[in-house]
């Protein structure tokens, strides 16, 4: 986040009885020489602009404040019970492109743990509405710290979605590591090449993922979402529409995610669970609290994570 500092000086005026001592005499600056010193000044300033601007361009990262996310929705997010999740089970229909599933693919770590990697902008809806899934389906695996608070771009399909942001988030967890980079802010800008403005550099895991899986395309799908190197999620493959989410408000999404029988929790914790499934397809079956529930394992057999 960036902040501007105003300083300020005071200093002491001369006294209304002060006299110059007898005899001295005043000199004045010539006014022709005032004007140029004047002029001079205004050159180096505008020169001083330039150069600064010529260095940063129009690509620079700029990291907004980050609103933090109301404590009660994150809550709510947070502690959605088994048993809602095994009502919902997998994602209902209509969907739209499912997750793919990944085969012959080595393990990917984050610190060492089941990784999973997510690289966003908060601009696109489709990474508004993946964010949900994944607070969701994460923290049954470990507890998310300082998670802010966002809206996709109303010049976007699906505008002005209500979602969390990563940016600047923590995640701890004994067996799940998460690298997640908010790649963009979610306004428009006419001097960023992608019409939004850069928050972070794509970090070089999330790079050379995105290659991997690329298919031969030259440019990466937002959401981009690597599960444990067992299911990739990219685009509109979230396994939902984020018209789910469209015109409600973060706490309204968060109690919905308590109702089995919501369009939101059909949606959202459908998808967790299919996230849940390929995590546990990769810890071994651990923690058995999460893995074993009928939800999870139903997902597993149709996502074919299982023998």
């Amino acid at each position: 986040m960036s902040s501007m500092d105003a300083a300020e000086a005071t200093g002491q005026g001369a006294s209304t009885s002060e006299q110059w001592p007898r005899g001295s005499t005043t000199r004045r600056i010539p006014l022709a020489l005032a004007t140029w010193v004047l002029i001079g000044l205004v050159l180096l300033i505008v020169v001083v602009l330039l150069v600064v601007k010529l260095t940063r361009g129009s690509t620079t990262v700029a990291t907004p404040p980050v609103v933090p996310a109301p404590a009660a929705v994150v809550q709510a997010a947070s502690t959605v019970p088994t048993s809602v999740f095994d009502k919902v089970g997998t994602p209902q229909p209509p969907l739209l492109t499912p997750p793919a599933v990944l085969t012959g693919q080595p393990s990917l770590t984050v610190d060492g743990r089941t990784g999973v990697v997510y690289l966003g902008g908060e601009f696109c809806p489709y990474c508004a509405a993946e964010r949900w899934a994944l607070v969701v389906a994460l923290s049954r695996f470990g507890t998310f710290g300082a998670l802010g608070a966002t809206s996709s771009s109303t010049a976007q399909v699906f505008p002005g979605l209500k979602t969390f942001s990563f940016d600047g988030a923590t995640y701890r967890s004994t067996l799940v590591g998460l690298s997640a980079v908010e790649a963009f802010g979610p306004d428009p800008s006419v001097t960023a090449p992608a019409g939004y403005p850069q928050l972070h550099r794509i970090p070089a895991l999330q790079q050379e993922l995105a290659r991997r899986f690329a298919h031969g395309s030259s440019t990466t799908t937002l959401p981009f979402v690597d599960v444990a190197n067992r299911v990739l999620i990219s685009g509109s493959g979230i396994g939902f529409s984020p018209e789910v989410l469209q015109g409600l408000s973060m706490s309204q999404i968060a109690n919905a995610l308590h109702q089995p029988g919501s369009t939101v929790a059909r949606a959202v914790d459908g998808a967790a669970n299919d996230i849940a499934a390929a995590i546990c397809s990769a810890t071994g079956g651990r923690p058995r609290s999460v893995c074993s529930t009928n939800a999870v394992q139903a997902s597993q057999r149709m996502l074919g994570l299982v023998p």
